[in-house]
Order: structure tokens, then sequence, then C-alpha cells
């Protein structure tokens, strides 16, 4: 389907595309002459039948891709309303042939003929609004034939205008026009399904230019920071009393702007697919130990308990260790910040989900808790439960994201449970080859 604005004209398709999707109902509609063809040989002549199939197929397959190449293509070259109306004048052509069917078996005056043609004239009425609706007179080049055709042949029928006849004739452009409705219908949900489409590829394509922009940033940061880092480091080292102090607040909040900085090259990586994973076999319980000793001074600074468990049988896993460590430790982190003289548990596990082997890791606290409304928004980069949590809480809220995005990018996910003064419990899962 072709991407277009909801506002855009109806007739929209260019000359090459006109083409292309007309050549690809080929086959289909070759087939069903084919298949019709025997049933209609029932009131119809088999000789007459057998020569319109062949006149159909080599219609189809050779005369009418010629012409179009030889005639309309070199004329859309120089001008696109002149392919267009060489292709309307060959249409003519093949539209009239098909049309001549439903105007010879109605006009057997069998019954058996006149359910056969008006199948075929429901039918043809559908195929010419989907194919050729693209453009107005592509489709009037089809549409005119089949019109005088359906509304002749009951009269030829009943030689002469009869109430029988004229009741026949429109009850056949009623069902042509059923046709354009169900054309026009599927004309506007086409068009909102391209708008959404638009919708979303451009939302993509600012998706990815922020998260370039960010990672090509934060980059860019990376090296005066290192430098502010170095050089209060320095300052440290030599200086004493007050400078000593200064500079020691100077190298906190570097690091910490760094840290900052870090997981936000990392999450603009992985949106715009930067980033692969180091996948090697590794002892699940390892990572469980790193926890202990780094989260453990994390839990301390708000007079926190850390419990890290583990279930038995853990084994061996093959994931990216040190992404997976990044990941949990950033919930671990957000768990820290938000709980005070509390308790922090860490635990993992084995599971089934869907079928599949997963590492489960959970992080349960006793903090502040989060409103079943933010459960989804808080997972978002740069955004915290509420805008007091901003206030009260430092933090950029990146932490989430991140972990998110890691679990997401090995086969998983983070999920949350929480209400506002019952803590939350965060569990990050990922596949496990191992």
């Amino acid at each position: 389907m072709m991407l277009m604005p909801v506002d855009a004209p109806d007739w929209q398709l260019p000359f090459a595309e006109s083409v292309a999707v007309v050549r690809r109902g080929t086959a289909s509609r070759v087939v069903f002459v084919a298949l019709v063809a025997p049933m209609a040989s029932i009131v119809l002549p088999a000789a007459w039948m057998f020569g319109w199939v062949a006149f159909m197929a080599t219609w189809e397959i050779f005369i009418r891709p010629f012409l179009e190449d030889k005639l309309a293509a070199p004329a859309a070259k120089e001008n696109e309303h002149a392919g267009f109306a060489w292709l309307a004048a060959i249409n003519v052509v093949g539209a009239s042939a098909y049309s001549v069917f439903p105007l010879a078996a109605w006009a057997t005056g069998e019954p058996i003929g006149m359910v056969i043609a008006t199948g075929w004239v429901c039918g043809s009425a559908n195929h010419l609004f989907v194919y050729f609706s693209n453009q107005r007179w592509l489709l009037l080049s089809c549409l005119i034939p089949l019109l005088i055709c359906s509304v002749a042949a009951p009269f030829i029928a009943e030689q002469g205008v009869t109430l029988m006849s004229t009741i026949g004739a429109l009850t056949l452009v009623m069902i042509i026009l059923a046709g354009g409705v169900f054309g026009h219908d599927r004309r506007i949900l086409l068009q909102a399904l391209s708008t959404h489409a638009v919708a979303r590829a451009e939302a993509e394509r600012a998706n990815v230019a922020k998260s370039q922009f960010l990672a090509t940033m934060s980059h860019e940061l990376r090296t005066p920071l290192n430098s502010v880092i170095g050089y209060a480091e320095l300052i440290e080292e030599d200086a004493d009393g007050a400078i000593k102090d200064d500079a020691a607040k100077i190298g906190a909040s570097a690091k910490k702007l760094l840290g900052i900085v870090n997981v936000i090259l990392d999450i603009s990586r992985l949106e715009i697919g930067d980033t692969t994973l180091q996948r090697e076999p590794f002892q699940v319980a390892a990572i469980l130990e790193q926890l202990r000793e780094s989260a453990g001074l994390m839990a301390i600074a708000n007079n926190n308990k850390l419990v890290v468990q583990e279930a038995p049988n853990l084994g061996e896993a093959e994931v990216d260790p040190t992404r997976l460590y990044q990941a949990i430790m950033q919930i671990v982190g957000n768990a820290a910040k938000f709980t005070t003289n509390g308790e922090i548990h860490v635990s993992a596990r084995r599971e089934q989900r869907d079928g599949r082997d997963v590492l489960a890791f959970s992080v349960r606290d006793t903090g502040i808790g989060i409103a079943s409304d933010q459960h989804q928004r808080i997972f978002e980069p740069f955004v915290q439960a509420d805008q007091d949590a901003d206030r009260r809480h430092e933090g950029a809220g990146l932490g989430l994201a991140f972990a998110r995005q890691v679990a997401r990018l090995m086969g998983g996910d983070v999920e949350v449970q929480s209400a506002l003064g019952r803590g939350a419990t965060f569990t990050l899962w990922v596949t496990s080859t191992a």
C-alpha cells in the first residue's frame, strides 16, 4: 500500500504504479474467466465460450501489456495525463470484451444465464473499483462498457421494454452502484490506515533522530566531564581545607552527571539499534554476588537493609551478563532512592513463560509505592511517578527506561506491581538459552 496523507487526492497513484497494480491482478482474472466458462457453457455455445476464454487470456497476458509498454508508457514519460489517456483507450477494449459475457448470458433468457450474468456483473463491478479507482479515466473506461451491457442485456432478452426488462436493468445497475459504495468505503479505510502508517513512520523517524542526537551529544559531553573529574581529583589531592572539600563536591557532581550521560548514551544506542548483545555463558549466582557488593552501598545511603536471595539450581545462562547486571542495578538503585528506613529484597529464580525457560529477577522494596495509573509512564525516559517525586528525589528518570530496553533486547521485559504507600516489586525477566 502506498503511504499518503488523508487529504491527498482520491486518484493518487502515478502511472507506473497504476500499471503495476492492474498487472498484479492478471492471474486472478484469467483463472476466474477459465472457471466461469464451463458453467456458462450450459446456456452458451461451447465453441463461443472457448474462443472468448482464449481471447481474454491472450489479452491479459500478451496484448494489453504489449500495448501499455509500446503506446502508454512512452506517452507517460512525456506527460502522465497522456499516458493515462492511452491506458483508458486500451482498457476500453478489454472492458468491452469482459462485458460481452454477461450480455450474452442474460440475453439467452434462461434463468441460469441470468444468475451467471448477475454474478459476473457483481464481481466485475467490485473488481473495477478495487483495481481502477486510483485514476478516474481508467475507472470510467472500464465502467461505461459494463454499464452499457448490463442495461442492454435485459431488454435484449425480453425483446423490448417491459416491466421485467426494466426491473432487470435496474437490478444490474444497483449491483454496480453497490460495488461503487464498497469501493468508496474501501478507499476511506485505506486512507485512514495510510494516515496512521504515515504518522507512525514520522514518529519513528523523529524518535530515531532524537536518539541519534542524544547519542551524539552524550558522547561529546563525556570528554569534558572526564576532564572535570580528573582536574577535581588532582585539586583534591594537592589542596587542603575548604578547597579540598569543594574539589570533592565538584568531582562527585561530575561523576553523577557522567553516570546520567552514560545511561542516556546507552538508551539512545538501544533505541536506534546500535547495540549488540555480547552473549556468553556465565553463572547466574555471580550477578547476585556482584549485587551484594555494589548495591549494599546504595541501600545504606537511606538507611535501608539489602537482602539478596537466590533460588537453588540457578545454574548457567547464556545472555549478556554486563548489560543484565546494569539493568538490575538500575532497578535496585531506583528502589534505594524511593525507600527510606526500609528493606530492599532482591531475588533470582528460573521459571517458565509461554513454554520458554527464563531468568527472573525481582526487586521488592518498602518505599513510597507507585499509583496504578503511573505503572507504564515510569518506563518512559526522563519520567518519574509524579512531579512531586522529581522535586523530592534526585534523578533523571532514566534507570527504568534503560532496564526495560535491555530486558526487551534479551527477549524479556520488566513488570511492576505497586500501590501508593505499599512499596513496589519490579520483575525483570530475560530468556535463557542455557
